[in-house]
């Protein structure tokens, strides 16, 4: 099979663990586009969140952000794309984590907000490897609660992170129980990351495909964990990283490097590319 269209995870994918985008990555990618490849990102993060980036890779003209909520055309600067949380659910998610130790994280519109204070506490919740980038690009809230339900038609993503040494698993189950309809992935060790129902990494690689007249079958996906399982199936290809976690290796056809030692490269030259 031939293959049109890569799109690369980022955290733990594009990105090695220091955040860095490989300079072998970058010519990588160059090489893909230069042979009339499509290569998009697929993350999880908002699309502010992924901006900083842009300039760093300039031959990357789509990404799917908010884990499926947004498509971004980079090179034109345009929103091709945007889902968000009927907003009847987002008063009974609320419900869900009360008297539990979690910061919460909410995408709203393009945006990332976060509770005033959480930066300086980051590590509490294990996050202190994104401690640059929350100061660069996400916005202080002083009461989380009142702000989320003053703006609950727009909220795209809902992100519930316990404090290092728990898990949201019973959060998962007050979802499951009540029945909420929403969708609902693990990453970034215990983070839960709730989306819209129906919206993931894989419906907008499908609504992208769809854009571009790329077969869906003749795309690869590469990724590393929970919220890239959607995407993984949906693909042509599903390429798991070295360092991917076991789900998402059972979700792949192939694995490749980690994303410290060339992962993506392997994935561009020896299946894009071959």
């Amino acid at each position: 099979m031939a293959y049109d269209l890569i799109a690369f995870d980022m955290d733990g994918t594009l990105l090695d663990t220091e955040k860095r985008v490989l300079p072998s990555t970058i010519e990588a990618i160059h090489a893909a586009t230069s042979a009339g490849k499509v290569v998009a990102i697929a993350t999880g993060r908002s699309p502010s969140m992924v901006l900083p980036y842009r300039d760093l890779l300039p031959d990357v003209p789509y990404a799917i952000c908010t884990s499926g909520a947004h498509l971004l055309d980079l090179h034109q600067d345009s929103l091709l794309a945007e889902r968000a949380f009927d907003p009847a659910v987002i008063p009974q998610l609320l419900h869900t984590h009360q008297g539990k130790d979690v910061m919460l994280e909410i995408f709203s519109g393009t945006e990332a907000y976060d509770p005033a204070g959480s930066f300086d506490h980051l590590d509490r919740y294990g996050l202190q490897e994104f401690h640059d980038m929350f100061m660069r690009v996400c916005h202080e809230v002083d009461n989380m609660e009142d702000w989320i339900l003053a703006h609950a038609s727009s909220i795209a993503k809902y992100i519930v992170h316990p404090v290092v040494g728990e898990d949201a698993l019973d959060v998962l189950d007050k979802i499951k129980e009540r029945n909420i309809p929403v969708e609902a992935a693990f990453s970034q060790a215990n983070s839960l990351e709730l989306s819209p129902k129906g919206v993931s990494k894989g419906s907008a690689l499908q609504e992208l495909c769809a854009l571009l007249g790329v077969p869906v079958e003749r795309s690869i996906a590469v990724g590393d964990s929970g919220n890239d399982l959607e995407m993984l199936r949906a693909a042509g290809l599903g390429i798991a990283m070295g360092n991917a976690s076991p789900d998402a290796v059972d979700a792949s056809d192939v694995t490749v490097a980690d994303n410290n030692h060339g992962g993506c490269v392997e994935a561009v030259y020896d299946y894009l590319l071959s």
